[in-house]
């Protein structure tokens, strides 16, 4: 997938890696919305977790953490912080259980393995 591509769903991305681009394209395809528009997305290095999203909405992925999944599960991770994006979730400052079960059920309609997902990042120390 192209930057012209990306930026077609994203408010601006700058993502560098063929990598992190294949995964991505293949996660809007699975999704397969083109009505859906994200924020600004970014590779880099996040200490933590292979994917987050800011309190100001930008989405930022760490292909090198991604890499260490396997693709469907590398697939879940960043859907489940576009599906923060898509809910919201990134105005309101309160992290909550609710909201990630409810990123979980988004991210289940679309497609994607999020028991396996949740295997990997459970929430609380429990897989839901």
């Amino acid at each position: 997938m192209d930057t012209i591509i990306l930026d077609s769903f994203f408010e601006s991305s700058e993502i560098e890696s063929d990598y992190l681009k294949s995964l991505l394209e293949r996660v809007l395809s699975i999704i397969n919305r083109p009505d859906l528009r994200f924020g600004k997305i970014y590779e880099g290095r996040i200490f933590g977790n292979p994917g987050v999203i800011t309190w100001d909405g930008e989405i930022y992925l760490d292909s090198k953490r991604l890499q260490k999944y396997d693709d469907e599960k590398a697939k879940a991770i960043i859907a489940h912080e576009l599906a923060h994006y898509q809910l919201g979730h990134y105005k309101d400052r309160k992290g909550s259980q609710e909201k990630e079960i409810e990123a979980d059920q988004l991210v289940k309609s679309w497609g994607f393995d999020v028991e396996k997902f949740r295997k990997a990042f459970p929430i609380n120390g429990k897989e839901t």
